[in-house]
């Protein structure tokens, strides 16, 4: 993939827990569309960030409202859901030979930095989130209709060095925010500068 020019060298994937951030949340987000009558009822879609953020005491009201209107319970990935992630991660890289330069699995949500590789940023997406879906259905006994994670398609195209050198550390960061150790996932492979 090229943009103005540029060759693509990894795709950013960001899978995001079933009904943890949806696309008109107080916060802001990067949806263009609220597709369910249910939720475009809680509120107006902001896209992007929001400048100013809103209070707890108004994200849990939000999310309050949210969980009534969403069709399945919202699901926090418990420490055995990660650990099925991860081990069927390393299964999948392996078997497609992806190479993955930073990778965060968290209780809501997943970041996966991919070298370009045969397969489109979004089949590399659509392979992941499938087979983390599967992991923690079998994990955490969720029914095979649970989504487990959002429909939308999370993916950022980086193009430079300095991109993907800035990305791998803001995707490492991701634990310390979540409160959890730093994890070395043994499909992981530091970033040399590849371009």
């Amino acid at each position: 993939m090229k943009e103005r020019g540029r060759q693509m060298i990894a795709t950013h994937v960001v899978l995001l827990g079933y009904g943890h951030w949806l696309p008109n949340d107080p916060r802001g987000s990067h949806s263009k569309t609220v597709y369910a009558p249910r939720i475009a009822e809680l509120g107006l879609l902001h896209e992007g960030r929001k400048a100013v953020q809103p209070s707890a005491a108004e994200l849990r009201g939000f999310h309050g409202h949210a969980e009534e209107a969403l069709y399945y319970p919202v699901h926090w990935f418990s420490p055995e859901d990660r650990d099925a992630i991860r081990d069927e991660f390393a299964r999948v890289h392996k078997e497609h030979r992806l190479t993955c330069y930073a990778c965060a699995i968290l209780p809501n949500h997943v970041h996966v930095l991919i070298r370009r590789h045969a397969l489109r940023g979004s089949a590399i997406h659509d392979l992941l989130k499938q087979h983390a879906a599967t992991a923690v259905r079998r994990s955490a006994q969720l029914p095979t209709e649970h989504p487990v994670f959002t429909a939308g398609r999370g993916t950022q195209y980086k193009f430079t060095p300095a991109e993907m050198y800035s990305c791998a550390r803001y995707i490492a960061q991701n634990f310390a925010k979540h409160k959890l150790p730093e994890e070395r996932y043994e499909f992981v492979k530091e970033y040399d500068g590849w371009k």
